[in-house]
């Protein structure tokens, strides 16, 4: 397998460390996990989230403490109402002894609505720090393989009220190939445009596969620095992260304890050859396993949760999402409580085509809807392809859409071509 190149963490030093924390320390004790979990954990942060916590500490930087005291006074109150001061409260970490002690206090609705009132005060404070970034094209290509059932997305609810459905004209799976290999293809490009801006480029191309199947279009003797996620390759990691996550026992402080132990272990032994030395993304991946959705089990529930996550976390240029198959749930296996189902059964494994299909096509909306989220979205561009029926289901904002027939089939070139495009 290529190479994949990952940034470095971006420049930041003790003493500027020092005086962030200080700045945290100005807050009321409740809004202070959430940012030094952020402090602490800076080398694991994408350079959106490094840019993103700078802003809101040099917004709160702004504040004189006459001003800061002012905004914060009710939230200090009703913390005191609360009892906060006497709990067994971390100001480190968001932990869930933290999460469920708010959460049991009669205050809690109270206390939720003053920290958003107190954290649209600092970004609103940030946002007139910070300049603000000229707006770029973004693109999400999901892939749909030829191995699952669909006859159309016109049967489906309906993604988004612009959306448009096309005819692939030949073979669709050409679409992926055109879209990724070589200097023109979409890591290349995004590689290429970041050049040229300065900018750090490999967190702003995601490829995440339900297989190993996106890695062999990439070059092997090019450098288009790609974040690169394939759920087969990972399966080893995966046998082993779940067979610690099932000893969790179900008492607060201790899972707080096991939850830290699993981000702190090294896992070296466990982690595939391509995510040698990718500190960053192996972060990533243990935070998405322990976050949930499936993901550690579902091949399709982990390409949909790692994408939302990449764009919740990255807000990325790029992600290529590909689906692929599952097996049949097997009965009488503790599903729900997510055991390892080739070792908890005898029963051999049996594909799902049917219900692969029906899955990935959910999930495939979902992710379109967690970009929905964010202001990126007005720049978003979206593309699913599937191959089985020679489908296309494309969604772009005004202004940006192809201006190709309806009635005729659509060639391989013709949407990759788009698919660069949509980047400018």
């Amino acid at each position: 397998m290529n190479s994949i190149l990952i940034d470095g963490p971006a420049h930041f030093d003790s003493t500027l460390r020092k005086e962030y924390r200080r700045e945290i320390a100005r807050l009321p004790l409740t809004m202070r996990p959430a940012f030094n979990k952020q402090l602490n954990g800076w080398d694991n942060l994408f350079p959106f989230e490094q840019n993103r916590l700078i802003e809101f500490l040099d917004g709160i930087a702004s504040f004189t403490p006459t001003e800061l005291d002012a905004l914060t006074q009710p939230l200090r109150r009703l913390e005191g109402k609360m009892g906060v001061a006497h709990w067994n409260f971390s100001t480190d970490d968001d932990t869930l002894l933290n999460a469920s002690q708010l959460a049991r206090s009669p205050y809690y609705a109270e206390w939720r609505s003053e920290v958003q009132r107190v954290f649209a005060a600092f970004e609103s404070a940030a946002r007139s720090v910070a300049p603000i970034a000229p707006a770029k094209g973004r693109l999400i290509f999901i892939v749909l393989p030829e191995s699952l059932p669909i006859t159309s997305f016109a049967a489906q609810k309906p993604w988004d009220s612009r959306a448009l459905e096309f005819r692939i004209d030949g073979d669709a799976r050409q679409i992926t190939e055109l879209a990724l290999r070589g200097e023109t293809g979409l890591p290349a490009q995004v590689a290429a445009q970041a050049s040229k801006e300065a900018e750090i480029a490999s967190s702003d191309c995601w490829l995440i596969d339900a297989d190993a199947q996106l890695s062999s279009f990439l070059s092997s003797s090019g450098h288009a620095p790609v974040s690169l996620l394939e759920y087969a390759v990972l399966k080893s990691f995966r046998d082993r992260f779940l067979a610690q996550v099932n000893t969790i026992p179900k008492d607060m402080a201790a899972t707080d304890q096991i939850l830290s132990r699993l981000r702190r272990e090294d896992w070296v032994t466990w982690w595939p050859a391509p995510l040698a030395g990718q500190n960053r993304l192996r972060s990533f991946v243990v935070e998405l396993f322990l976050s949930g959705n499936g993901a550690l089990i579902f091949s399709n529930a982990f390409v949909q949760w790692a994408a939302s996550e990449v764009l919740r976390r990255a807000r990325p240029r790029v992600i290529v999402a590909r689906f692929g198959m599952r097996a049949k749930p097997k009965p009488f296996t503790s599903i729900a409580i997510f055991e390892n189902q080739q070792k908890i059964s005898a029963l051999r494994d049996v594909d799902d085509p049917e219900g692969s299909a029906t899955d990935a096509l959910i999930l495939a909306r979902y992710i379109w809807l967690s970009a929905l989220r964010y202001p990126e979205q007005e720049r978003t561009c979206c593309v699913c392809v599937a191959e089985s029926s020679r489908s296309l289901y494309l969604i772009a904002p005004e202004g940006q859409r192809p201006r190709w027939p309806v009635d005729r089939p659509i060639s391989s070139e013709e949407v990759s071509a788009w698919m660069r495009s949509s980047l400018a």
